[in-house]
């Protein structure tokens, strides 16, 4: 099937609605009911296909196909060293300015309710290890969930950790700092100053990522105000139907969970976010959380993390549900 110029809507009888575009198979907007009945866009996104292609936000696009950073922009793969491009301080970060993220994807399934897109990567493209074939599929069902597939097979053995990095913002206010969220992860993934990881995985007891109870986004804002959050949450529920987080606003009354197949959640409250948004709205600090299920940031600079390797023979596969409801 040919690429598109154009936003696909997948939509259920609910009305659950998504935007879809095959540059970086993006999830470019969705709107759900609020409390009142009134759609409401609850991910960032901008009004044409043209912003979404300038963005450097990465904002609705899967990133990968090592998603967030790589420590010093440098990995070792079966003996040999791989020096990557440096594009957030000294690491490479969402597989870099040639990242999938940054390229057009096939459509290579479309209907009422799903979309697919696939895109084929290797060594010269982003100058990771190996190629892959990725496929990604949108699909929204009478339950109010918009579920994504992640696929991938290879011939050449290299890596692939990949997400979806929509920004979420329930009732459109200028921050998401009084949305109430909840997270079943005990730990978190330290990092070091320039935001990358350093290896270890810490208790979230008594530490500001401490989200096992439900509370306001508030409560992460530093000493300068913002909401500072840029972690993997390390969660006890993947690969079972247990929900794994969820995100509240009390003014629009929509609530989304999230389960997932991946081992953590990486949780980024955009403290450098700064773009023109949908509605030629200033999306500033703290407009909206990027929410973002994936492997530990970092993956391959670290053996005690999960092996992000992929080789011939062997299927990447992966899933996000998200199920959205309102709560009067």
């Amino acid at each position: 099937m040919t690429t598109s110029e154009e936003f696909i809507e997948i939509t259920n009888k609910q009305g659950l609605v998504a935007w879809l575009l095959p540059f970086g198979a993006t999830l470019a907007k969705l709107t759900f009911p609020d409390k009142n009945g009134v759609a409401q866009d609850v991910i960032l996104g901008f009004d044409s296909i043209k912003e979404f292609e300038k963005d450097t936000a990465s904002i609705g696009k899967t990133v990968g196909r090592v998603a967030n950073r790589i420590k010093n922009a440098e990995v070792q793969f079966d003996g040999k060293k791989y020096v990557l491009e440096k594009n957030n301080g000294p690491h490479f970060l969402h597989g870099g300015s040639n990242g999938i993220g940054n390229k057009l994807w096939e459509i290579v399934r479309h209907s009422s309710r799903s979309v697919s897109f696939s895109i084929l990567v290797d060594e010269q493209m982003d100058g990771l290890p190996g190629n892959a074939k990725i496929d990604v599929t949108y699909t929204v069902n009478d339950r109010n969930q918009l579920i994504v597939e992640h696929y991938a097979t290879c011939t050449s053995a290299g890596l692939i950790a990949i997400t979806n990095h929509a920004y979420w913002n329930l009732d459109g206010s200028e921050t998401v700092a009084e949305h109430i969220l909840e997270v079943d992860a005990n730990e978190y993934v330290e990092v070091d100053s320039t935001d990358c990881p350093t290896g270890a995985i810490l208790s979230v007891r008594n530490t500001i990522y401490d989200f096992t109870s439900p509370r306001k986004l508030e409560t992460l804002r530093d000493i300068d105000g913002v909401l500072n959050i840029d972690n993997d949450l390390v969660t006890s529920t993947q690969s079972t139907p247990k929900v794994s987080l969820r995100l509240f606003s009390e003014k629009s009354g929509i609530e989304v969970t999230i389960r997932s197949s991946y081992p953590t959640i990486h949780l980024y409250a955009s403290k450098y976010l700064d773009t023109i948004g949908r509605g030629n709205e200033k999306y500033g600090q703290g407009k909206g959380l990027a929410i973002e299920p994936q492997f530990h940031s970092a993956a391959p600079n670290f053996d005690n993390f999960p092996d992000v390797s992929l080789r011939p023979g062997e299927n990447y596969s992966h899933e996000i549900v998200y199920s959205l409801s309102t709560i009067n």
